[in-house]
């Protein structure tokens, strides 16, 4: 009994020398994601089933054949795996109705798809309290042609089972084939985006753990249903999902609703996992058709292919990152013998150094350092964060013009842009603006500030941007609290003090005025320095300096007095509280206290 492996759009069946045709099997109306099955529906379309009769369990004909089993004792119950088609004559079930009603309920609870009673000596017909007990229970129950012998019923669905499962397998080795050719061609994640439309015929993006969209291909008919940049409301709608995307089962698809802009899409997203983390998310929006099985074992398939290039970008970004940080490094340092040579070691980079330049600093707090225990498994946390902050900075300056040298070091992040036009100026600000967004939201814990320098041009001018751009992120955070973005050129008389806080002159005057009771506080484990700052910070009222500091008024007094009495200057006096007050300044612009 030969048989003839064809394509599932037209099955034919051959016993003997007699041909029976299988007509083509039409699509349900509703939508699965099994294609390797069968429904029960599409059996009854199959020639030896064409006279079967639906006489129970309508509400079930949906439900997926995978299997097609034989019984005629009450035992075989254990055998079944579920999604069977089951045959019987019903020799165990002919005399109790009882027996006949528990056998309804526990092949629906096994998930057997469907039960065919083949009318004759045990059963004329099926029996009325089978009817009615299959329709409560919702399986199907269907009265086979008495005529037709086992093997016709039997040997057709499986012809079916088998060339769909041969035909899945075939169809998903030749999209494995097809995506593993497009990483090897090197054309990256765009490629592989548009090599994925035309397997789901649904729009597809790639983004990275950041949220950062790397690729996107869109599909002809899905402009009907989506609205224009719908690439990034779509990724803004996934980054502050509700759905905690890195908790989801990384290389396997998850089907989510996804509001964006009042409107929900179907998406089905695939976290990528690569080097023992997760990197993106491979995003496949159902706006044309819902993904069938083929369509979602191709998406996972296309995830394994999709970490390969992540690990392939990260291993040649991690490299290029380390030689700009240490080009940077040179730079900012000045470690560099002449400017044609640091210019040079940088164009191998694609990066110009012969044009206007300036420098932003992520300055992290202090508390960073103490956001876990002592404990090794704290120290790997730490290290991870600080690995997401610089992909977040990272993956934000992939389209900016020309790029970014950055820089991450214990506490701070130091990047280096370029800046040809004014109008670049203000596009950077929205850029780190954007940036520290992003960490606020993915870190709610860190405080931070980012500062900004001056715009110069030549290499060697470098080190007085970051200089600037350091004390623009230690002053901004004084002035206006975390997370906030600060140029030099906001700091008004703060960059009158930057430019004095190398010179012998104020060095010497600041420590004339304040030195004796930095010494004391340090001594005495006092904070004199700190309730000057409060009391100035609080237009010099004892009242509101004492509620600050959680202290008594007479606490306040005390402290005044100690602080005239160590520098020899009178906070009542105008004059000598300006001098107080202008090194308590220089003294912030230092670091020496907040």
């Amino acid at each position: 009994m030969p048989i003839k492996l064809i394509n599932p759009s037209r099955l034919e069946y051959y016993q003997s020398s007699r041909r029976i045709d299988v007509k083509p099997i039409k699509p349900t109306k509703h939508e699965r994601s099994d294609s390797m099955g069968l429904t029960v529906q599409e059996a009854l379309e199959i020639a030896s089933l064409k006279k079967a009769k639906v006489v129970g369990g309508h509400q079930g004909l949906n439900n997926i054949i995978r299997f097609v089993n034989v019984m005629e004792v009450p035992e075989v119950i254990k055998w079944l795996r579920g999604e069977e088609f089951l045959v019987t004559t019903g020799f165990s079930i002919k005399d109790d109705a009882t027996i006949r009603c528990r056998l309804i309920d526990d092949l629906a609870q096994k998930k057997v798809a469907a039960l065919g009673i083949k009318p004759g000596p045990y059963l004329e017909k099926v029996p009325e309290d089978m009817i009615d007990h299959a329709d409560r229970i919702g399986l199907p129950l269907i009265e086979l042609d008495p005529e037709i012998p086992y093997i016709e019923i039997i040997v057709p669905v499986f012809e079916i089972l088998l060339n769909n499962q041969l035909y899945c397998l075939k169809r998903n080795e030749q999209i494995h084939n097809r995506l593993l050719e497009v990483l090897l061609s090197g054309n990256g994640f765009s490629s592989i985006c548009q090599v994925l439309v035309e397997i789901v015929n649904n729009p597809v993006l790639i983004t990275d753990r950041a949220g950062t969209l790397l690729s996107f291909a869109m599909h002809p008919l899905a402009k009907y249903h989506l609205k224009s940049d719908w690439e990034n409301k779509l990724q803004d709608g996934l980054y502050n999902s509700s759905t905690n995307l890195c908790s989801l089962n990384p290389h396997h698809w998850h089907r989510i609703k996804l509001m964006v802009e009042d409107f929900t899409h179907d998406v089905v997203v695939v976290p990528i996992k690569a080097n023992g983390d997760i990197n993106g998310n491979l995003v496949i929006i159902e706006s044309c058709s819902q993904l069938d099985e083929i369509g979602l074992i191709a998406v996972e398939r296309a995830s394994t292919i999709i970490a390969l290039q992540f690990a392939k970008e990260k291993a040649v970004l991690e490299t290029e990152y380390q030689i700009r940080g240490e080009i940077l490094e040179d730079i900012i340092g000045c470690n560099f013998k002449s400017e044609k040579e640091i210019i040079r070691r940088a164009s191998y980079l694609s990066f110009n150094l012969n044009t206007s330049l300036v420098v932003f600093v992520i300055a992290i707090d202090h508390s960073y350092s103490n956001l876990g225990s002592q404990g090794r498994r704290d120290e790997k946390t730490i290290q991870k964060i600080k690995s997401n902050i610089l992909q977040v900075v990272h993956s934000a300056f992939i389209d900016y013009p020309g790029g970014a040298m950055v820089l991450g070091k214990s506490e701070s992040i130091t990047g280096l842009v370029r800046q040809a036009s004014e109008d670049e100026v203000s596009v950077l600000h929205r850029k780190l603006t954007e940036i520290s967004n992003k960490i606020m939201i993915k870190f709610p814990k860190i405080k931070f500030s980012i500062g900004l320098g001056s715009v110069f041009d030549g290499v060697r001018n470098t080190k007085q941007s970051f200089e600037e751009a350091t004390a623009a992120a230690r002053i901004g955070r004084i002035m206006r609290g975390p997370f906030n973005v600060t140029l030099f050129e906001d700091l008004g008389p703060y960059r009158f003090l930057y430019k004095l806080k190398d010179t012998k002159a104020m060095t010497n005057y600041y420590s004339e005025c304040l030195g004796r009771i930095i010494d004391y506080d340090q001594e005495h484990n006092t904070e004199l320095l700190t309730t000057l700052n409060c009391y100035f910070k609080n237009d010099c009222s004892l009242n509101q300096t004492a509620k600050r500091l959680y202290i008594h008024k007479n606490s306040v007094i005390y402290r005044l007095k100690k602080i005239e009495e160590l520098s020899g200057l009178s906070v009542n006096n105008s004059d000598e509280c300006f001098n107080l007050h202008l090194c308590l300044k220089f003294g912030q612009l230092m670091g020496d206290f907040r």
